[in-house]
């Protein structure tokens, strides 16, 4: 039972603090990428950068608790083996989730540049028609004026 106490213990106090590590810069990061996305509405990319922490971090503490499944008395070594492994799948499961957590980011950020490219294309495009082209000339007489008559 020592030995089950003590990797316990150790597994959980290692997987709370990777994931408030990594929410916290989840956080902070996102929140710049989401800023430049949402410049109008900082409080909008606040509240979605808390929402996505918020389901990180239950997402992960609950996997890393199912993970955590002792099933029976230890030695030190097995007891070790067990921790490690146990922390490996851990780790690889938070790096996902958090290259996951981040592609999200990058895709609202991506998205918002998109939409600024093609408003100022339509810009262009609707600067060029308003002063080249008025819309009550008929087109022969916008032909003419293109002529110098």
């Amino acid at each position: 039972m020592g030995n089950t106490l003590v990797v316990s213990v150790l597994y959980i106090v290692v997987a709370v603090t990777l994931t408030i590590w990594l929410a916290t810069t989840l956080y902070r990061n996102g929140l710049e990428l989401l800023r430049q996305r949402d410049d109008q509405q900082p409080l909008l990319a606040q509240a979605t950068s808390r929402l996505l922490v918020i389901g990180f971090a239950l997402f992960t503490l609950g996997y890393a608790f199912l993970l955590l499944r002792v099933e029976g008395p230890m030695d030190s070594i097995d007891a070790l083996e067990f921790l490690v492994r146990r922390l490996g799948i851990l780790l690889v499961s938070l790096g996902l989730l958090h290259q996951l957590s981040t592609l999200i980011f990058l895709r609202f950020r991506r998205s918002r540049n998109e939409e600024a490219d093609a408003e100022r294309r339509a810009g262009r495009r609707a600067g060029r028609r308003s002063s080249s082209t008025p819309s009550d000339e008929t087109p022969s007489e916008q032909a003419a004026r293109r002529r110098g008559r």
